[in-house]
């Protein structure tokens, strides 16, 4: 009897013994986070600085033309939720993960510096120069992207190269991404000129879309859906509506007010609404800084996109 004594006092003390530890050692953590100063991340800094030293450089044509280099979209970058793509037992991607994937696309764009300098210096030029512009650059991404879809489409390829070669060799989601830049700011600017352009992709789009449906091979039609068609809701959208003449008709009213101006901090501050997100503490303050104005939509469904259509002709 006096030995299961003994053993329950070793039990009891043994226990004892380890929460006053554990205790100790969680006030010490406590004490610790609470004297924790995040580093600067002097890399990411000079990598910012880098990158707006030579955007500053370039004419407004260059900057246009450098909008398919995957690093300007991979940093920043943005990420809006968790991204993921939610499949059904039929192998659809159910409707809310695709309207998740237009909104993360549409924040990459946005928060790429290049976009912000191109967006700015093209507003800055004549309609007409403007439009010749972004309607050359729009072919040249365009055709590009084009090329690399097809290959990629023959052969049943998931290999949508994202980051660029060591010379630097401009990649097949960058030319999608910059297809994506020129719409928005062919929208946004009111480039009517080059209305017919957008409505011609709008058209690659939807055919995309169809062919991508006929594929069996349910991971391989998941991957194209979400990461290598030309479709996007919102984007289609603010270019079809933005470079439309016929903005003053009444069947187009009810899209007038969703067409809303949003503000983006300059291309040249050292830190925008995209970067805190990834500059692991470094404290940034750009309350001086000019602020960009872009007009687009940030809600747009099928239904709508397709009413849309359907007013412009596009159906």
């Amino acid at each position: 009897m006096k030995k299961v004594y003994i053993i329950l006092i070793l039990v009891v003390v043994t226990v004892v013994h380890v929460l006053v530890i554990r205790q100790c050692q969680h006030r010490r953590a406590e004490g610790a986070l609470e004297e924790y100063q995040p580093p600067s991340n002097i890399a990411i800094e000079e990598r910012l600085n880098k990158q707006v030293s030579a955007l500053k450089l370039q004419s407004v044509t260059e900057t246009v033309q450098q909008l398919d280099k995957m690093g300007y979209y991979e940093y920043p970058g943005a990420f809006i939720g968790a991204g993921a793509a939610f499949v059904s037992y039929e192998g659809n991607i159910v409707e809310a993960s695709l309207y998740e994937r237009d909104k993360i696309e549409l924040e990459k764009v946005l928060s790429n510096r290049a976009v912000r300098k191109s967006l700015q210096d093209v507003s800055q030029l004549p309609k007409d120069q403007a439009s010749k512009l972004v309607a050359t650059e729009l072919d040249n991404a365009l055709s590009k992207y084009l090329g690399l879809y097809n290959d990629f489409f023959e052969t049943r390829s998931l290999d949508f190269t994202q980051r660029p070669l060591a010379d630097d060799k401009p990649v097949f989601l960058g030319f999608r991404n910059k297809v994506f830049a020129l719409i928005l700011i062919a929208g946004s600017l009111e480039l009517t000129d080059i209305h017919g352009k957008i409505k011609e992709i709008d058209t690659i789009a939807k055919n995309q879309k169809s062919e991508v449906r006929r594929i069996e091979e349910e991971h391989i039609r998941v991957n194209y859906t979400l990461d290598a068609l030309l479709h996007n809701n919102l984007i289609l959208a603010s270019g079809l509506y933005g470079t439309t003449p016929r903005k003053g008709e009444a069947e187009l009213k009810p899209f007038a007010d969703r067409f809303a101006e949003h503000k983006l901090v300059d291309f040249s501050a050292p830190g925008t609404e995209y970067d805190v997100m990834v500059m692991h503490g470094v404290q940034v303050s750009t309350p001086d800084k000019e602020h960009i104005s872009i007009r687009y939509f940030d809600q747009m469904t099928y239904e709508d996109l397709d009413e849309l259509r359907r007013i412009l002709g596009s159906l």
